[in-house]
């Protein structure tokens, strides 16, 4: 009898942890306003700026010049180009330079990452199909500063979950940041990575591929195969 009634309070926790979550959840996405046209139209809008403003100022860094036709040359390089291209040019930039475009690069950074997390916070993930855009969101996010990574990884895995935002795009995001920004290697194997022994691109380092292969199935996501991914050990 003891036993029957300790299952039963157990059951009945359990009954209302559950429907906890779910309030919780179904207010997270009480919260998402509508995409009309007009909103779409503006956001686009939007986007696009961002985007100018932070590539203009990230090539001046990256290609270590103001020589706007040398820019210009290097946008249709394939990516064995572009690394060839990058190891022969020498920066025409002086430290003062360097240092001036950086502050205002990190200022640029955080200002687009606190936007783009107001704006998912409030429609939703806006990928390119749901915005109708060419204007990819995740083009801010690879540069998301270090302080804001995990608030932002937090929301887009609520994303992915509500199915607004594609898993490899999340898996991408959480690679990309665990190695820029923490020097870890990858949970999702999602990036090619550059070898400077062959100056090759290579399968991505991994920790190891069976807790991999558990995360990439826990948002919907193929597991790796043998040749897709490289181990330390």
């Amino acid at each position: 009898m003891k036993n029957l009634n300790f299952m039963k309070k157990v059951i009945y926790l359990l009954t209302i942890v559950l429907a906890i979550n779910a309030c919780k959840e179904k207010e997270y996405e009480v919260k998402k306003a509508e995409l009309t046209e007009s909103v779409k139209e503006k956001l686009i809008s939007e986007l696009k700026e961002m985007k100018e403003q932070d590539q203009l100022n990230r090539s001046y860094i990256s290609l270590g010049t103001f020589n706007q036709n040398l820019i210009d040359s290097t946008k249709n390089l394939t990516t064995q180009e572009y690394i060839s291209f990058m190891q022969s040019h020498k920066s025409e930039l002086n430290k003062k330079q360097e240092d001036s475009l950086w502050a205002i690069q990190k200022e640029i950074d955080l200002k687009n990452t606190n936007r783009i997390y107001e704006l998912t916070e409030k429609y939703g993930w806006l990928s390119e199909t749901r915005l109708d855009s060419i204007v990819d969101p995740m083009t801010f996010l690879f540069h998301t500063p270090k302080e804001t990574i995990e608030k932002m990884q937090a929301l887009l895995f609520k994303e992915v979950n509500a199915k607004r935002m594609e898993p490899s795009k999340f898996a991408m995001y959480v690679d990309n940041m665990r190695k820029k920004a923490f020097g870890k290697n990858q949970l999702y194997g999602t990036g090619k990575e550059f070898d400077p022994k062959t100056n090759t691109i290579v399968p991505p380092f991994i920790e190891n591929i069976d807790s991999t292969n558990m995360e990439r199935k826990k948002i919907g996501l193929p597991e790796l195969k043998v040749g897709e991914y490289r181990t330390e050990k």
